[in-house]
Order: C-alpha cells, then structure tokens, then sequence
C-alpha cells in the first residue's frame, strides 16, 4: 500500500538485460518500442512504395497501395513505444493526403490545362484511397485505445488503495488528551452582590460642622 511495500528487488543488470520501462514497450513483448519519428517514418515510406506502384501502372491508388498503407499505419501503431503512440495512431489522413499527390507528380508531373485538371489528376488517387484510408484510421485508434487500456503503470495506485488510505483510524489507537484541571477559584461558589460589602468596615462620614 505504500511505496515502500510496491518496490520491486531487481539484481544487477537486470534493467540492461529485460527489464524495459512500461511507457517504452510495443503492445507486446517486453522489448522496446519505435520511437515517434521512426513509426511515422516507416509509415510514410512503405505508403510511397504502394503509391508508387500503383500510380506507375494504372495512374491511381489500388489494392497494392491499400494493403501496404494498412501494413505500414497498424504495425507502427503496434510497434511505436507506449509514450509516443499518439502521432502514430492519427497520422493516416495526413500520410494519404501528402504521399499520394507527391508521387503521382513524381511519375505523370503536373498536368497541363489550368487548376481544373491539376484538381482532376490529383483528386481522383485521393478519392480512390479514401476508404483505405478510413478503415485504417479506425484500426489505428482501435489499436490506441486498447494500449492505454491493457498497458498501464504496474506500481499505479488503486482504487482500493485510495480508500484505505483515506480511511479514518479507529478509536482503539487514539490516545485520549489528559483534561485541564480548573483552577480553584472556579471551585468556589460565587457570593451574591448584596453580600459582598458585608465585610467592608463602614466608612463614616465626616460630620458637617454648623
């Protein structure tokens, strides 16, 4: 319940050999995850290979493109370090929007015509990767949501450890405080106004001379 009993022994090395922070794993194992830049990378990459492709035979995205942006997106959500997963698990919209017009203007150029047929000859890959694009998303946060939820801190303080904390200690332990005793002028009784001249001499009056 304390810190003290949620210590773990370690022997020497065992942090350089197989002990590897929980905010640093992938989703299994207990090795390592990819850094941020090194998914997002790795993404970017195996999604410009199936663009590639695609776009050098038919001038549009397919199924090539489909599965190896689904691949690349969901493995480096899997594989990225628990820490750094949030870039990783979003970035798909950003990979198709800015992967496939690049290499469709690498192999075709940009075509002649105005901004019509730029639109066209770029629109066109874009909306052909759209579903690809939203079901890996959906993997991609399903994937997020069930790392934060299966991997947690293991020395992370519980519920029931809370309520035993805030729990109020019982009677038998507490010391009861010695009581004051009154002084004893409070033990006497007090005496009624009338009563307390009673012991006063007299004062005379002087007497007034005629």
């Amino acid at each position: 319940m304390t810190a003290a009993t949620r210590d773990r022994h370690r022997e020497p090395g065992d942090d350089e050999l197989t002990d590897v922070a929980w905010n640093d794993r992938a989703l299994f194992g207990t090795f390592r995850g990819l850094p941020w830049w090194a998914a997002v990378i790795a993404t970017f990459v195996i999604a410009a290979i199936g663009t590639f492709i695609d776009v050098g035979s038919s001038k549009t995205v397919g199924w090539v493109f489909a599965v190896l942006f689904f691949l690349g997106a969901v493995g480096a959500a899997v594989f990225v370090e628990r820490r750094s997963m949030f870039g990783p698990v979003v970035q798909p919209p950003l990979v198709l929007a800015i992967i496939v017009p690049i290499v469709v203007v690498l192999t075709q150029g940009l075509p002649k015509g105005g901004l019509t047929s730029v639109g066209l000859s770029l629109g066109k890959p874009l909306i052909d990767g759209f579903p690809a694009m939203a079901l890996t998303t959906a993997c991609t946060v399903l994937v997020g949501v069930y790392r934060v939820l299966r991997q947690k801190d293991p020395n992370r303080v519980t519920k029931a450890e809370v309520r035993a904390s805030d729990a109020t200690p019982s009677d038998e332990g507490r010391e009861e405080r010695p009581r004051r005793a009154r002084p004893a002028s409070a033990d006497r009784p007090r005496r009624p106004a009338s009563d307390r001249g009673a012991d006063r001499p007299a004062q005379r009056r002087p007497r007034r001379e005629d």
